[in-house]
């Protein structure tokens, strides 16, 4: 990895949140104000974050995202902005352990937030149960949605929901001691790697690692390799979802090598 290339490329494009990230990585920072200011601006009355799709409403998945960024500007469960978003979540379980987003929002919404779709279903519930065990380890709802999604998961470690799911289940997993589930399901992405970006490679790895899973474990070593090989020229990752989140993308990618050097 070609760090200082990285860096510059964060510090050159990157915004206030963005930047705050930068700087809890490198030097243990804590954010300033500004920069949580910034974060929070999408933060509803409820707690919830309003997604790009529909402002105003308070979006399941757009909350997950900006915990994750308040995760990574070193914010932790005794801050408001993050007390706030997991209370929200957990107000919109299922009474079945699931999430959704809100039905009246369907024709709007994401082909990965739509409601009244399992694979949809299963890739909400993995992501928020897995964000509330992260900073609420033990909580009622994170077990729940562990035990869901082991309804969903076939001999084999698939779930019939995109690949994303498959990591932020396996970490859930992972933290509740539900080994039977999370074993297969990472020898499945084991041979999944080939399919992902560099983006999804870093987003994976980065989840895992937070769970508990050892550096050393195969799949983390071989994602790995495959992240350091993916930069480009001017330091930075691409995003599979486009030139905005390439920042995004290169924070993870940095985090991740500097947490399995």
């Amino acid at each position: 990895m070609t760090e200082d290339l990285a860096i510059e490329f964060i510090k050159s494009n990157g915004s206030e949140p963005e930047k705050a990230r930068l700087q809890y990585l490198l030097y243990g920072t804590k954010p300033t104000s500004y920069a949580i200011a910034a974060l929070a601006e999408g933060q509803q009355v409820d707690g919830g974050w309003s997604a790009h799709w529909n402002a105003g409403y308070s979006s399941l998945d757009a909350t997950c995202y900006c915990l994750a960024q308040a995760e990574q500007m070193g914010l932790d469960k005794t801050d408001s902005i993050i007390l706030r978003g997991v209370e929200f979540l957990k107000s919109r379980q299922r009474s079945d352990g699931s999430w959704e987003e809100d039905p009246r929002v369907g024709h709007l919404a994401p082909v990965w937030a739509r409601p009244g779709d399992l694979s949809s279903r299963l890739y909400l519930t993995a992501n928020c149960g897995w964000w509330v065990a992260y900073f609420e380890p033990g909580a009622e709802e994170a077990l729940k949605a562990s035990q869901y999604l082991q309804l969903h998961l076939y001999p084999d470690g698939r779930l019939p929901s995109f690949l994303h799911t498959h990591w932020l289940a396996t970490a859930l997993w992972q933290v509740n001691n539900h080994t039977a589930a999370a074993e297969p399901a990472m020898r499945y992405l084991s041979h999944r790697l080939n399919d992902l970006s560099a983006s999804n490679l870093a987003w994976m790895c980065l989840t895992l690692l937070l769970s508990g899973l050892s550096k050393d474990h195969p799949l983390i070593e071989e994602a790995v390799t495959r992240i350091r090989n993916q930069q480009c020229a001017d330091g930075r990752w691409e995003s599979e979802d486009g030139p905005d989140f390439d920042v995004h993308t290169t924070l993870e990618a940095m985090r991740v090598i500097r947490l399995c050097s």
